[in-house]
């Protein structure tokens, strides 16, 4: 009925008010409210972020299969006058799940050491909604302090320049074949290799300006820091999770 309403009722008889959440038509004649946009619906015509996944994440000896799940992304590019500072994405936030939201994998990319950056923070929830996961070794794994020097395969900048907001379609987000080690402190000590290789984004991305942004290599571990033994820079004189200081200053198991 809703689809043909405008052609069933002259102008005259569509122009109503809102009165005890549905729309009255005049003369009197009641439509369900989703007939009309929300409010708080974006504008026609507006960009919204929509990101679909595909393909699976290696977790030790379990695969995580994302395929058909959600993802929730959030993206900043720099604005700057000086456009060699100008158009940069500065900070990529993701969160893919599964379909019901299980199995959440947060990923952080910018800027973690001045000019250097990469991967600054992973997260991965594996609990009894985490197909694979037994008991034994269920937990929430996180990335140690600090950040991996790499970053997605995907659109780094932005193509307008000073940009308040751009609309980035079609993107195409993968990552590249390393394996970055995640730790979990609760119940108990223990460490999961992850792979991200296999997982692939597809959609469209809204990205918002920010003059605060920072443009970031993701190259190097950059001045003050090293690698902590597992590919995470991590402070001199420091080593991740697992791994201690050599004769040497390097990072050992």
């Amino acid at each position: 009925m809703r689809s043909g309403l405008q052609g069933l009722l002259p102008m005259s008889v569509l122009m109503g008010v809102m009165t005890a959440g549905c729309w009255v038509l005049d003369p009197g004649i009641e439509v369900d409210p989703g007939y009309y946009p929300s409010e708080d619906a974006p504008p026609a015509g507006a960009c919204v972020s929509r990101l679909v996944p595909s393909g699976s994440v290696q977790t030790g000896p379990v695969s995580i299969d994302y395929d058909g799940g959600q993802v929730a992304v959030r993206s900043v590019h720099k604005v700057d006058v000086d456009a060699i500072e100008d158009r940069c994405v500065s900070r990529l936030e993701l969160t893919v799940s599964l379909a019901q939201g299980a199995c959440p994998l947060k990923l952080v990319f910018g800027a973690g050491n001045g000019s250097f950056g990469g991967l600054t923070e992973a997260q991965l929830t594996a609990d009894s909604a985490c197909p694979g996961f037994l008991d034994a070794v269920e937990g929430v794994y996180s990335s140690p302090a600090g950040f991996a020097p790499w970053s997605y395969l995907g659109p780094q900048e932005v193509p307008e320049r000073q940009a308040s907001s751009v609309c980035l379609e079609p993107v195409r987000m993968g990552f590249p074949d390393r394996v970055i080690r995640l730790y979990r402190s609760s119940p108990s000590p223990a460490e999961l290799a992850v792979n991200l290789k296999g997982l692939e984004l597809n959609g469209r991305l809204l990205s918002t300006g920010d003059a605060n942004g920072r443009c970031f290599d993701p190259s190097a571990c950059g001045p003050g820091r090293h690698d902590g033994g597992d590919g995470w820079c991590v402070g001199s004189g420091s080593c991740s999770p697992g791994y201690h200081l050599s004769p040497t200053g390097d990072c050992t198991p």
